[in-house]
């Protein structure tokens, strides 16, 4: 009996030792596995998105300490990209190019630009599938999407409750234009502000609302569509009572605002942390709602803009690169940070699952990131073709105030035409 009590104890000890042999080993292992990053890469973007990606450098820097991650910022990237990659000036590892263009830009120059479907494999599932259609040409990714813009109504709360109010009942435009019209005639304000920069194109807001743009989903012009001739049908009821006024960009929206010349105006996440960050002392005037729909039960989720991350072919740093991007999207600490610091949307989708992301902001009273995060993912994709920066330009020329006011809606599709040909 003793004898076999000494075997079994002689047993245990054998199989003990060699459990932590293996456990060594693996520890070992995974120590010489585990990736060292080091080196320096330069980043280039445009002046707003800057103080973005130095937050994004910065954390990124706490974590490997052997890198640096140089931050630039030019006044246009997308017009720029062969300056910007291979330049004497900048020689950058990492630019940006906005939702817009970026189609445009692979289409053309694909073989510039790292091809990243092998590293974005692990967290490819997570980001916006629509932004990521963008950045692919044959199947290849090219690009990854940094940000997007889900686009909402913020209103003066006071105003709209001492008018007797609720935005409950506004389900439509056609709501809201009344509503509109006895504001604007009770105060004399600017009912509706909009800033005319890309990102904010009115035209391109509504037609997104019934899942259009320029193009549909073939690839084919919509002008002559029902839906554009709805676009075309608001614009001209907006402007022509003078329900919506344009401004130059988004400060000069804000600025208005302040001064309390605006009673609601259309907005995305930034504007949202521009007015708090700015004018604090107007927490609880303001609230926010989702655009209203073409009709009672239609879509209120629109998405306009984004930019976009492409890496150098020629960059020495292409895993360093490839890791940060990776980083940049995912750490869900970031994702916040960036929100609530300059109101950057994250693309990815398991963000909008976060508990500070559902959380009521007091400026409004009201859960405003679950919102915009309701938003962007009801929102129709927009199609935008190699051609699309060309093409917008000059149907800007067309579908503009002067002749939304005077022109029938036979001339104004016409004229768009004439153009497309």
């Amino acid at each position: 009996m003793k004898r076999y009590i000494r075997i079994t104890l002689l047993l245990i000890m054998i199989i003990t030792l060699c459990l932590m042999v293996v456990s060594c080993n693996k520890k070992q292992d995974s120590k010489n596995n585990e990736k060292v990053l080091k080196g320096n890469i330069k980043v280039v973007t445009d002046v707003e998105h800057g103080p973005q990606f130095e937050l994004a450098a910065e954390e990124f820097e706490k974590l490997h300490k052997k890198v640096n991650i140089n931050v630039i910022t030019v006044k246009d990237t997308d017009n720029n990209v062969e300056a910007i990659f291979n330049g004497p000036q900048y020689e950058a590892d990492i630019t940006t190019i906005n939702d817009s263009y970026i189609k445009h830009i692979i289409t053309k120059n694909s073989e510039k630009f790292l091809e990243m479907t092998g590293s974005v494999k692990g967290y490819k599932d997570e980001l916006l599938t629509n932004k990521i259609y963008n950045d692919t040409i044959k199947g290849k990714i090219y690009a990854i999407p940094w940000d997007t813009y889900p686009k909402a109504l913020l209103y003066r709360k006071d105003i709209f409750d001492k008018e007797g109010i609720d935005v409950n009942t506004i389900k439509s435009w056609s709501d809201y234009i009344e509503v509109g019209r006895k504001i604007s005639k009770d105060t004399g304000k600017i009912f509706i502000a909009n800033s005319s920069e890309d990102n904010n194109d009115i035209y391109l807001i509504l037609s997104n609302q019934l899942g259009t743009s320029y193009f549909n989903q073939s690839g084919k012009s919509d002008f002559k569509s029902q839906k554009w001739a709805r676009v075309i049908e608001i614009s001209k009821i907006l402007y022509g009572e003078g329900l919506i006024q344009e401004f130059s960009s988004k400060d000069e929206v804000i600025n208005k605002a302040q001064l309390n010349k605006i009673v609601s105006f259309i907005a995305d996440p930034t504007y949202a942390v521009t007015l708090m960050n700015k004018f604090p002392q107007t927490k609880g005037k303001w609230g926010v709602m989702k655009l209203p729909a073409f009709e009672d039960g239609g879509n209120r989720d629109v998405s306009l803009g984004g930019i976009n991350l492409v890496i150098n072919k020629n960059t020495s740093e292409s895993n360093l690169s490839e890791e940060f991007v990776k980083f940049a999207l995912t750490d869900g600490k970031l994702q916040m940070d960036l929100l609530n610091k300059y109101g950057r949307f994250p693309v990815s989708t398991d963000a909008y699952n976060f508990v500070d992301l559902n959380k009521n902001i007091t400026y409004f009273d009201s859960t405003i990131w679950n919102l915009f995060g309701s938003v962007e993912q009801g929102a129709f994709s927009i199609n935008y073709t190699k051609n699309f920066p060309d093409i917008r330009e000059k149907v800007k020329g067309v579908l503009n105030e002067t002749n939304i006011k005077s022109e029938n809606y036979k001339s104004i599709i016409e004229g768009v035409e004439t153009i497309l040909k």
